[in-house]
């Protein structure tokens, strides 16, 4: 299994696309959108009571996967824009190392570029949930992040990004040569 992550463009400048591609043996593939968009004066509410420092809640940002067949097909179809649209039959494996190298990737190197502080999800789907839960308490501290068990209750996973001499650390994994490609011909954003 190959997993290629890209950032792409998206409207508006407050929200950033990354295209996860994974590609199975037998010709099955897969394409995710992982959209970053800024924490809504709404969501901001249901921060504030952990986090009231305004430079955390300036730079926060809600986290959604999206299958690209969902979006492709919206007109057509009646179901969430959160279900799954392509059968991949993901094995346990396979489905952690989509996690970790897919959507882990996408979100070290977003928090890197842009300098964000916090970075949650809100789950629609229980068993998305449990796998959030699971793999944020196994591998969240392996880039230095943490992982706010106390607002699960609420229905949000939270990952702090504490920053290091008031500057957020580079991405771990451009270290080991796996940081995604950045597709050349669209322009640098600035966060």
């Amino acid at each position: 299994m190959e997993i290629d992550v890209r950032e792409i463009n998206a409207r508006p400048v407050t929200e950033y696309r990354y295209r996860i591609t994974v590609y199975k043996k037998a010709s099955s593939v897969a394409a995710y959108y992982l959209d970053f968009k800024k924490a809504t004066l709404r969501m901001r509410q249901w921060l504030i009571g952990a986090y009231p420092a305004s430079e955390v809640l300036d730079n926060a940002y809600v986290m959604e996967l999206y299958d690209v067949r969902a979006l492709e097909n919206r007109a057509e179809v009646t179901r969430s824009l959160f279900d799954t649209y392509t059968r991949m039959a993901y094995t346990r494996y396979e489905r952690e190392q989509l996690f970790i190298n897919g959507i882990g990737l996408a979100i070290v190197t977003f928090v890197a570029q842009y300098q964000a502080r916090l970075v949650f999800s809100v789950p629609l789907r229980p068993a998305l949930a449990r796998i959030y839960d699971s793999l944020l308490k196994k591998h969240a501290h392996h880039v230095h992040y943490l992982y706010n068990q106390e607002l699960i209750e609420d229905g949000l996973y939270v990952i702090e990004i504490p920053p290091v001499d008031g500057r957020i650390s580079p991405n771990p994994y451009e270290h080991k040569g796996t940081a995604p490609k950045r597709d050349a011909s669209l322009p640098r954003r600035m966060g």
